[in-house]
């Protein structure tokens, strides 16, 4: 049994804010040396190497409601905006840059999304001019320590619960398939995004528990001058093939026109479906009978093949 770790009770964002802004601040105390340097190693990291060289560092939290602010020698400031497993409101980034230029010049702020959970996409912190800063980039600023042999507990437990977390959203590469859970899923999706340059998740409340839902490969047609688009869509082990009618009251008769399109293409195609789903907004029409998912001898995920079938199924759909 392994020994009790602080941060498998202190899990929220507020516990990581505390975490680095007590690593931030080692870059005050060169006599500690190994904590001395992983702060600086992290300062520079997140400065992209602009600031090196500095000789006071100011931790400040919830300044202008911003959640770490590291100013370094009183002229230069690294905006934090930390994350775990929640994601940035509307607008929320870029007043956050609007309020601290008041007091730092444009060139000398350097705003960072930290973000060690998972989160479909970063386009709105991209618009918003951030640097993100996510899991993997951590966990090389942790394990930079480790090499350094800090021996300080704090550093030691945080760094293991960061390294469970990472291993438990890597396990769809190494767990049958069967034995997925939640993070094995968050894991292959995004996994998914990289391998089709496409698509998005997140969590799809239901009645049973909800799902994580993984959406791609958007495509738009109009049948009796009523626009309608149609994409791919997985439900854990289900894959749908979806619609979206943009009128509500044809959403029955644009249903069927795509049903008859769908099942012809999909029958030259080889590729075989069976009827699913009710008449809806964003509603399922057909579902595919075999399983998406390829796996070896013992249940674990061919990603290659996986991606093949996939494609594939893309390559019908535009078609239609």
């Amino acid at each position: 049994m392994s020994e009790p770790n602080l941060f498998n009770w202190a899990t929220s964002e507020l516990s990581q804010d505390a975490f680095i802004c007590w690593l931030l601040s080692w870059a005050n105390y060169p006599d500690n040396e190994p904590l001395f340097k992983t702060a600086k190693y992290l300062i520079n990291k997140l400065t992209d190497n602009k600031i090196d060289n500095f000789k006071e560092v100011e931790v400040v939290r919830q300044r202008y409601k911003i959640d770490i602010l590291c100013i370094i020698d009183k002229k230069n400031a690294i905006l934090i905006e930390d994350k775990t497993n929640t994601s940035d409101r509307p607008n929320q980034l870029e007043n956050y840059l609007q309020k601290l230029s008041k007091d730092f010049s444009q060139e000398n702020i350097f705003p960072i999304y930290f973000k060690t959970g998972d989160q479909s996409n970063y386009q709105s912190i991209n618009k918003a001019g951030y640097k993100l800063f996510l899991r993997p980039d951590f966990l090389e600023i942790l394990k930079f320590g480790k090499e350094q042999n800090i021996s300080n507990a704090i550093f030691n437990d945080f760094n293991e619960y960061l390294n469970n977390i990472e291993n438990s959203v890597q396990s769809y590469k190494l767990l049958p398939v069967k034995n997925w859970h939640w993070d094995s899923w968050k894991g292959f999706y995004s996994a998914l995004q990289k391998q089709l340059n496409d698509g998005n998740w997140d969590y799809v409340p239901q009645k049973n528990g909800g799902f994580l839902g993984f959406r791609w490969y958007w495509l738009s047609k109009e049948f009796d001058s009523v626009k309608f688009d149609y994409y791919l869509q997985l439900e854990h082990n289900k894959f749908c093939f979806k619609l979206y009618p943009y009128k509500r009251d044809k959403a029955e008769l644009i249903r069927n026109h795509y049903r008859q399109l769908l099942y012809k293409k999909a029958k030259e195609h080889n590729i075989n479906l069976y009827q699913n789903g009710r008449v809806g907004n964003y509603m399922t029409v057909a579902a595919l009978k075999d399983n998406y998912i390829s796996v070896d001898e013992n249940g674990i995920i061919d990603m290659d093949k996986t991606v093949q079938t996939l494609k594939k199924i893309q390559n019908m759909l535009k078609a239609i």
